[in-house]
């Protein structure tokens, strides 16, 4: 119930609007120590709604394998997640975006307000930092297991809320060079500190990542391969694991 009052609360806003862009996204990701796979499609619009100001909406479907070592063999539903926000363009450099994603997963939801500030170069670099704080909220089911902490101890999730804050820098680079017009570069780099003490990499409640992205534009369509670095398996060790996404979006 829950998803479907936010659903058509964005559906009427959208349709309150014209829509000036959309895009669809499929892409599958390969962790390379843990042998793993996941994919995810997403599907988002935005609408002008005043001078200088957007609405962008998406929705997005994780899923995988029920054996997670296998590509595609007895599917099953992962998280899913609404995400909105409001642009404002300041000037024809910067621009700021609120918004709160939301998160459905099972036995938990997650919310997510965050505020990214963005800035356009005139020599054809974009880049924007976010900060996004989660409020994790677990129902009262014993399924939702236990949550370990920096000290060794562990704690029962079921009816607690935990809190994480993430940073994220993004940029692309748009090439002026015409035989080079539709290469696109851009890279992503994520810190997480969770608030709570939970355990989250190397026996500490910090994490990281890093990847860059390649992509070619053919009209519509953009393929794209990623490159991460991720942690590996588990939160107590240091080791680090290669993680390989590929992935096409059509623009309409």
């Amino acid at each position: 119930m829950k998803n479907t009052k936010i659903a058509l609360v964005v559906a009427a806003s959208l349709f309150a609007g014209s829509v000036s862009a959309g895009s669809l996204d499929y892409r599958a990701e390969y962790k390379h120590d843990e042998k793993t796979y996941a994919q995810r499609i997403k599907i988002g619009e935005s609408v002008n709604i005043a001078d200088k100001t957007k609405l962008y909406f998406s929705v997005e479907q994780k899923f995988q394998s029920s054996d997670n070592t296998d590509f595609w063999n007895q599917m099953t539903r992962g998280d899913s997640e609404f995400d909105w926000g409001i642009r404002y363009d300041i000037n024809k450099q910067w621009y700021i975006q609120p918004g709160m994603p939301i998160t459905f997963g099972n036995e938990r939801t997650t919310y997510k307000p965050q505020l990214r500030v963005g800035y356009k170069s005139s020599f054809g670099l974009t880049t924007a930092l976010r900060y996004r704080h989660e409020f994790r909220e677990y129902s009262d089911s014993d399924s939702n297991g236990n949550r370990t902490l920096t000290d060794g101890t562990s704690v029962a999730s079921a009816g607690k809320t935990f809190q994480e804050g993430k940073w994220t820098l993004t940029g692309s680079y748009k090439f002026s060079n015409p035989d080079l017009k539709n290469l696109r570069l851009s890279y992503e780099a994520n810190y997480i500190h969770n608030y709570d003490d939970v355990r989250l990499y190397n026996n500490t409640n910090e994490n990281w990542d890093i990847g860059g992205i390649i992509g070619y534009q053919i009209g519509d369509i953009r393929p794209y391969m990623e490159f991460w670095n991720v942690k590996g398996a588990g939160s107590t060790s240091d080791d680090r694991q290669l993680r390989t996404r590929i992935g096409v979006a059509y623009s309409f």
